[in-house]
């Protein structure tokens, strides 16, 4: 009888245990979790929340639907490419899977991408064992369900996107073993071009880590061994020709992507690529060891946590034994410990950090490279066990010993995401470990499947504790929200050939306009430009490097932006907003000034008003406009600017009046200080609420909007207006410019900050009351400008206007781009930015028919380059083949 340490299992069925294991673990863990329909949670959360189900609606839409939208949509924001957008949310093959789902079951979709992707790690770990690394028993499943369940894996699951990388990944590192050990490289090309393809950031990550595996690669091989010194130079020369040949011609292949995509890129997220050289160190070192305990997460990992790097204690064992094991050269051990030193280091300073980061600070989830972190070392665990027969004592012996100093140390920090318990049951499973690799050699028919039952019970683990300390959208109130929003869109939604957008008080999230497909002027990826934030920044809206939220309009910008439809939640029962499967709507704007709109249609939860100053998409503007110049944190100026710059007349008043605040009044505000607009204030008694009330006299029903300083926060104070809690988005790093009234002559108004901390500073607290008449005169004046859309798509637009003014501009509410060409009466003409980044062109007086074209910059240029890169691999191959 064959022990079963030596019996060799067949391909098929280690590959099947390796996908089916990952796979059947998630899913028990999801339906333990109670995730729909095995109960009534999702694993919608935080940006698989507020970003890639949005993303996943609009991918469905596109490809079903709307092919146009894939090089350009209206969607985003006031109107963004898309390239940047599908390189790095949308590429993966795998979400052809997600055309199968209906829109309501998106949650369902998810669910299964991540099973499948999650397994599919697991496959292909398992292929580059049993190809390269002569696995053939059941350390292969053992060391896959490592790699596919390593805390990586479960803590940046919900970035879906990120996990064709943990795919792809073992299959890049086979083909580079296929070139160093002499075999074609074609393999390698296409699925390293698969991968750019797919999920270019990370693959960013994976190049870098392939120099390092090359020289790792190199080290390793026994080719060379009977060489003279000359002839093993060649052999480098011409191992590093081919990888770096082989490497270029993969990266060619996914031209068709990466240049369009860099060009994005360098309006987008790498325009926030970070030029300090910093080489202090973020944590301690020994800070490190936390996260090699079992669960060793929680939320706060996430904005500024610790690496990644939980293998399991197989796995971890196994690879520190590989550098004391002898069965592998000295020289092959000492660059791996180079290479992890490397890793470490780079864990940790700052600069080094940034490197692997594309030289950005990443928002949110830190240290993303860990994953080829831990795959080198499951790797060489992997190697070093299938190697070995038992691990020697004093080996065990001296792992207890620091194991117990570990423990003691993890104990001392006090980590958040660590209970004694958690570091107790780490050490058990140490302990257990350890006693069976000593047995190892003893070849009994039970150790294999103990190993891989304590690999089970420990990865399962640590997945279900970490998935448990992250909060969850439940499918119910996800869907009762499509439904609102559906009933809100629909009725007013652009019919063929018609453009205007539609904003409204509330969302769920800042793609909604995703969600539902309509035009919108709010939006938040990774990828988006960033012009548009600025200039949304600069008129009063709150943005950050990635995201623009329209919930500070005036009557102005809905009509400057061409928002003809704008929502309200309506107050609903308190009975309502308790049940559990209703979306509780929490507003995050308030529009009292929607008053001098037309309420055209009223839903159970939503009203909608008509706004008749919308501008169309294109308009004409005096050239005046060219020379208007936006300044950071005064938005009523801005604004101002603008208006005056649209009009051919000269107004003796501003839009904005000025405004006094009649009143401060103060409670447990120090008594020392007297009442001021802006000033500091302090607690008087720092254990009672402190208040601050700013109390004026509506003396018309015009709006009025108050500018609040962007270094006012929630952390800092609450807003209160009329005794009311005031809604707003509370995220912002410009000054915001708030509604506070609106439609009311001689009203009191008292808006209020209650102080969170002991002191805070109001500056620039400014208050205006808007000139309606001078602003309906404006109106009027715009109204025989505009823009008549004869033809509309996503790339495409047709239109025709007639100018009275020969030195007008034709301006648009399209942010400016290389790839929007314009024709007036069949001419292209050139285009320029206006406003920090609006699409505009001169124009003479006349009736015109406008051609508005949308291409993909530098699109044609990268698929040239990806045809004649799979050119020269299908000729490199054939000679190849010719040759043998």
């Amino acid at each position: 009888m064959v022990p079963d340490e030596n019996r060799k299992y067949s391909k098929k069925q280690l590959l099947l245990i390796s996908f089916a294991l990952p796979f059947s673990i998630m899913l028990i863990i999801y339906i333990a979790m109670g995730v729909y329909p095995f109960g009534k949670e999702t694993l919608l959360t935080i940006d698989l929340a507020q970003q890639y189900v949005d993303f996943f609606s609009y991918y469905r839409h596109t490809l079903l639907h709307e092919p146009q939208a894939l090089f350009y949509s209206f969607a985003k924001g006031i109107g963004g490419e898309m390239v940047g957008l599908w390189s790095y949310y949308l590429n993966s093959p795998f979400n052809l899977l997600m055309l199968l789902v209906p829109q309501r079951f998106l949650p369902i979709g998810i669910m299964l991408l991540m099973l499948i992707k999650i397994a599919s790690s697991g496959l292909s770990f398992a292929y580059l064992l049993i190809k390269k690394f002569e696995g053939s028993n059941l350390l292969v499943p053992l060391f896959s369900l490592s790699y596919a369940l390593m805390g990586y894996t479960i803590v940046n699951q919900l970035h879906v996107m990120w996990l064709d990388s943990l795919v792809f990944l073992p299959l890049i590192v086979l083909g580079l073993e296929n070139i160093i050990s002499g075999k074609k490289g074609y393999f390698y090309s296409i699925m390293l071009a698969l991968a750019l393809f797919s999920q270019y950031y990370l693959t960013y990550m994976i190049c870098l880590f392939l120099v390092l595996y090359f020289f790792f690669a190199l080290a390793k091989q026994n080719l060379t061994k009977d060489y003279s010194k000359k002839q093993k130079w060649a052999f480098f020369g011409n191992r590093f020709l081919k990888f770096a040949g082989y490497s270029l011609l993969g990266g060619g292949m996914a031209a068709f992507s990466l240049i369009p995509n860099f060009v994005s890129l360098l309006g987008g997220k790498a325009a926030h690529t970070s030029q300090i050289l910093d080489w202090k160190f973020k944590y301690s070192f020994p800070d490190i060891l936390s996260k090699t305990y079992l669960g060793a997460f929680d939320f706060d990992q996430l904005p500024s946590g610790l690496p990644n790097i939980f293998i399991g204690t197989i796995a971890l064992v196994s690879f520190l034994y590989y550098f004391f094991n002898r069965q592998f050269h000295w020289k092959e051990r000492a660059t791996a410990f180079i290479i992890t030193g490397i890793f470490i280091i780079s864990m940790n300073v700052d600069i080094l950090n940034k490197v692997w980061h594309a030289f950005q600070n990443p928002a949110w989830y830190p240290y993303r490279f860990s994953f080829v972190v831990c795959f080198f070392f499951i790797l060489n665990g992997f190697r070093s066990l299938n190697k070995s027969k038992a691990i020697p004592l004093w080996f065990a012996v001296t792992l207890l010993v620091l194991q117990t100093a570990s423990a003691l140390y993890v104990l001392e920090q006090d980590f958040s995401f660590l209970e004694p318990i958690q570091v107790l049951v780490t050490t058990l499973l140490l302990v257990l470990v350890l006693v069976l690799l000593l047995l190892k050699d003893m070849k009994y028919r039970w150790l294999p499947y103990t190993l891989v039952t304590i690999a089970v019970v420990e990865m399962s683990a640590n997945a279900t504790i970490d998935l448990a300390r992250l909060g969850y959208v439940d499918m119910a109130p996800f869907n009762n929200y499509q439904t609102v929003l559906d009933d809100f869109i629909e009725p007013i939604r652009p019919q063929e050939n018609e453009f205007y957008r539609i904003e409204k008080t509330f969302q769920r999230s800042k793609n909604d306009s995703f969600q539902a497909n309509y035009p919108s002027a709010s939006h938040f990826s990774s990828t988006f430009e960033t012009e548009v934030p600025t200039l949304f920044g600069r008129l009063g809206f709150p943005e950050s490097s990635f995201v623009i939220s329209y919930s500070t309009g005036t009557l102005f910008t809905d009509a400057f932006f061409g928002i003809k439809y704008y929502g309200d939640n309506n107050v609903m029962s308190e009975e309502f907003t308790k049940n559990s499967e209703n979306y509780h709507i929490r507003p995050n704007a308030f529009r009292p000034d929607l008053v001098h709109y037309q309420k055209i249609n009223e839903t159970f939860r939503t009203s909608v008003y008509e706004n008749t100053n919308a501008f169309s998409l294109g308009f004409t503007a005096p050239n005046k406009m060219k020379s208007v110049v936006l300044v950071d944190d005064e938005p009523i100026a801005n604004q101002e600017k603008i208006l005056r710059a649209l009009s051919r007349n000269t107004f003796a008043e501003p839009f904005y009046l000025v405004e006094n605040i009649q009143t401060v009044v103060t409670q447990n505000i120090s008594p020392n200080e007297n009442a001021a607009l802006n000033k500091t204030y302090t607690k008087a008694d720092k254990d009672k609420p402190a208040y601050i009330d700013f109390q004026f006299l509506t003396k018309s029903d015009a709006p009025y909007y108050m500018v609040v300083d962007s270094r006012i926060d929630e952390d800092n104070t609450h807003f209160r207006l009329n005794g009311e809690s005031f809604p707003y988005y509370k995220s912002y790093r410009t000054d915001q410019v708030f509604n506070l009234a609106s439609g009311t002559a001689n009203q009191s108004v008292e808006f209020s900050f209650e102080l969170l901390e002991e002191m805070l500073t109001i500056r620039d607290l400014n208050l205006y009351r808007f000139n309606l008449t001078q602003f309906n005169s404006l109106m009027n004046e715009m109204a025989n400008r505009q823009m008549v859309i004869d033809s509309f798509s996503q790339t495409k637009i047709d239109g025709r206007i007639t100018v009275t003014d020969n030195t007008d501009i034709f301006m648009l509410s399209i942010p400016y781009s290389e790839g929007w060409t314009i024709e007036i009466d069949g001419k292209a003409v050139d285009t320029f930015p206006v406003l920090d980044g609006l699409l505009a062109t001169d124009i003479t007086s006349g009736e015109h028919r406008i051609t508005l074209s949308y291409r993909t910059p530098y699109l044609t240029i990268g698929i040239f380059t990806s045809l004649f890169s799979a050119c020269i691999l299908y000729l490199i191959d054939k000679k190849k083949r010719q040759d043998h």
